[in-house]
Protein backbone atom coordinates (compact mmCIF):
# COMPACT_ATOMS: atom_id res chain seq x y z
CA UNK A 1 0.00 0.00 0.00
CA UNK A 2 1.36 3.82 -0.64
CA UNK A 3 0.03 6.48 0.61
CA UNK A 4 0.41 10.21 0.35
CA UNK A 5 -1.34 13.28 1.93
CA UNK A 6 -1.70 14.86 5.66
CA UNK A 7 -0.88 12.00 8.05
CA UNK A 8 -2.58 11.08 11.18
CA UNK A 9 -2.14 8.16 13.59
CA UNK A 10 -4.40 5.21 11.94
CA UNK A 11 -2.04 2.63 10.50
CA UNK A 12 -3.38 -0.43 8.23
CA UNK A 13 -1.32 -2.98 7.95
CA UNK A 14 -0.92 -4.24 3.91
CA UNK A 15 1.04 -7.69 4.48
CA UNK A 16 4.66 -6.71 4.75
CA UNK A 17 4.81 -3.36 6.34
CA UNK A 18 2.75 -0.86 8.40
CA UNK A 19 1.75 2.82 6.40
CA UNK A 20 0.11 5.38 8.29
CA UNK A 21 -3.41 7.19 6.78
CA UNK A 22 -3.57 9.91 5.20
CA UNK A 23 -6.79 12.03 6.41
CA UNK A 24 -8.57 13.28 3.41
CA UNK A 25 -7.59 11.97 -0.01
CA UNK A 26 -7.35 8.01 0.96
CA UNK A 27 -4.51 5.66 0.09
CA UNK A 28 -2.91 5.24 -3.63
CA UNK A 29 -3.35 1.41 -4.29
CA UNK A 30 -2.23 -0.90 -7.19
CA UNK A 31 -3.08 -4.27 -7.42
CA UNK A 32 -0.64 -7.11 -6.46
CA UNK A 33 2.20 -7.10 -8.39
CA UNK A 34 2.14 -3.91 -9.83
CA UNK A 35 4.17 -1.01 -9.01
CA UNK A 36 3.48 2.64 -7.98
CA UNK A 37 4.43 6.00 -9.44
CA UNK A 38 2.93 9.43 -9.15
CA UNK A 39 -0.19 8.52 -9.96
CA UNK A 40 -0.41 5.50 -12.10
CA UNK A 41 0.23 1.68 -11.49
CA UNK A 42 2.72 -0.13 -14.14
CA UNK A 43 2.80 -3.93 -14.28
CA UNK A 44 6.34 -5.36 -16.05
CA UNK A 45 5.51 -8.67 -18.63
CA UNK A 46 8.25 -10.96 -18.14
CA UNK A 47 7.75 -12.85 -21.57
CA UNK A 48 7.64 -11.30 -24.84
CA UNK A 49 4.63 -11.09 -27.39
CA UNK A 50 3.87 -9.01 -30.74
CA UNK A 51 2.46 -5.38 -30.54
CA UNK A 52 -1.33 -6.72 -30.60
CA UNK A 53 -1.04 -9.56 -28.18
CA UNK A 54 0.25 -7.04 -25.97
CA UNK A 55 -2.42 -4.56 -25.84
CA UNK A 56 -4.94 -7.04 -25.77
CA UNK A 57 -3.59 -8.62 -22.45
CA UNK A 58 -3.47 -4.99 -21.19
CA UNK A 59 -7.54 -4.47 -22.25
CA UNK A 60 -7.56 -7.99 -20.01
CA UNK A 61 -6.36 -6.38 -16.90
CA UNK A 62 -8.24 -3.09 -17.50
CA UNK A 63 -5.48 -0.96 -18.44
CA UNK A 64 -3.80 -0.01 -21.56
CA UNK A 65 -0.03 -0.54 -23.09
CA UNK A 66 2.52 2.61 -21.36
CA UNK A 67 2.52 5.43 -22.67
CA UNK A 68 4.87 8.21 -21.36
CA UNK A 69 4.47 11.78 -20.69
CA UNK A 70 7.23 13.45 -19.50
CA UNK A 71 10.75 12.35 -18.69
CA UNK A 72 9.92 11.69 -15.19
CA UNK A 73 7.81 9.01 -16.09
CA UNK A 74 10.56 7.54 -18.58
CA UNK A 75 13.07 7.75 -15.78
CA UNK A 76 10.55 5.30 -13.40
CA UNK A 77 10.59 2.76 -17.23
CA UNK A 78 14.10 2.32 -17.76
CA UNK A 79 14.82 1.65 -13.86
CA UNK A 80 11.64 -0.45 -13.87
CA UNK A 81 12.49 -2.32 -16.89
CA UNK A 82 16.31 -1.98 -17.05
CA UNK A 83 16.55 -6.14 -17.77
CA UNK A 84 14.42 -5.58 -21.34
CA UNK A 85 16.28 -4.26 -24.29
CA UNK A 86 13.21 -2.98 -25.26
CA UNK A 87 9.70 -2.32 -24.27
CA UNK A 88 6.24 -2.20 -26.23
CA UNK A 89 4.63 1.76 -26.26
CA UNK A 90 1.09 1.62 -26.70
CA UNK A 91 1.96 4.11 -29.91
CA UNK A 92 1.59 3.50 -33.42
CA UNK A 93 1.89 5.21 -36.88
CA UNK A 94 -1.21 6.33 -38.63
CA UNK A 95 -0.99 5.48 -42.70
CA UNK A 96 -1.14 7.48 -44.84
CA UNK A 97 -0.84 10.46 -42.78
CA UNK A 98 2.17 9.39 -40.39
CA UNK A 99 1.14 10.50 -37.64
CA UNK A 100 2.43 9.35 -34.45
CA UNK A 101 -0.46 8.03 -32.56
CA UNK A 102 -0.90 6.59 -28.82
CA UNK A 103 -3.24 4.17 -28.03
CA UNK A 104 -5.72 7.05 -26.06
CA UNK A 105 -5.98 8.71 -29.73
CA UNK A 106 -4.05 11.55 -28.37
CA UNK A 107 -0.70 12.51 -30.59
CA UNK A 108 3.13 11.60 -29.11
CA UNK A 109 4.81 14.92 -28.09
CA UNK A 110 7.91 14.70 -30.34
CA UNK A 111 10.08 17.34 -28.19
CA UNK A 112 10.24 15.34 -25.13
CA UNK A 113 12.03 12.45 -26.38
CA UNK A 114 14.31 11.37 -29.36
CA UNK A 115 12.45 9.80 -31.61
CA UNK A 116 14.14 7.22 -34.63
CA UNK A 117 12.43 6.89 -37.54
CA UNK A 118 9.50 4.25 -38.44
CA UNK A 119 10.03 1.12 -39.81
CA UNK A 120 8.38 0.09 -43.27
CA UNK A 121 4.73 -0.83 -42.86
CA UNK A 122 2.82 -1.51 -39.57
CA UNK A 123 5.22 0.34 -37.30
CA UNK A 124 4.64 0.00 -33.52
CA UNK A 125 6.40 2.05 -30.72
CA UNK A 126 9.36 0.94 -28.17
CA UNK A 127 11.53 1.80 -25.79
CA UNK A 128 15.05 1.43 -26.59
CA UNK A 129 17.29 3.08 -23.67
CA UNK A 130 16.32 6.54 -23.66
CA UNK A 131 14.60 6.84 -27.13
CA UNK A 132 11.25 5.75 -28.81
CA UNK A 133 11.91 3.76 -31.70
CA UNK A 134 9.21 2.09 -34.35
CA UNK A 135 9.84 -1.40 -35.65
CA UNK A 136 7.21 -3.87 -37.24
CA UNK A 137 4.24 -4.33 -34.66
CA UNK A 138 4.59 -8.28 -35.15
CA UNK A 139 7.89 -8.31 -33.89
CA UNK A 140 8.17 -9.87 -30.20
CA UNK A 141 8.77 -7.48 -27.22
CA UNK A 142 8.20 -7.18 -23.43
CA UNK A 143 5.85 -4.56 -22.53
CA UNK A 144 4.24 -2.64 -19.71
CA UNK A 145 0.31 -1.81 -19.22
CA UNK A 146 -0.57 1.09 -17.13
CA UNK A 147 -3.64 2.09 -15.01
CA UNK A 148 -4.60 4.93 -12.67
CA UNK A 149 -4.07 3.92 -9.36
CA UNK A 150 -7.17 3.45 -6.94
CA UNK A 151 -8.05 5.79 -4.11
CA UNK A 152 -9.16 4.00 -0.83
CA UNK A 153 -10.60 6.39 1.68
CA UNK A 154 -10.47 3.69 4.45
CA UNK A 155 -8.70 0.69 3.67
CA UNK A 156 -8.39 -2.29 6.11
CA UNK A 157 -6.98 -5.43 6.49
Amino acid sequence: MHCIGSWHSSCSWDGESWARLPTGSGCKLCPPNWLLHTDKCYWVSKEKAPWDKSRDDCSKRRARLLMIRDQDEMAFIQTTSKDANRIWLGLTITFPARKRIWVDGSLLNQTLFKVVDPAEGNSCGVIKADQIHFETCSAVSKWICEKDEETAANPTQ
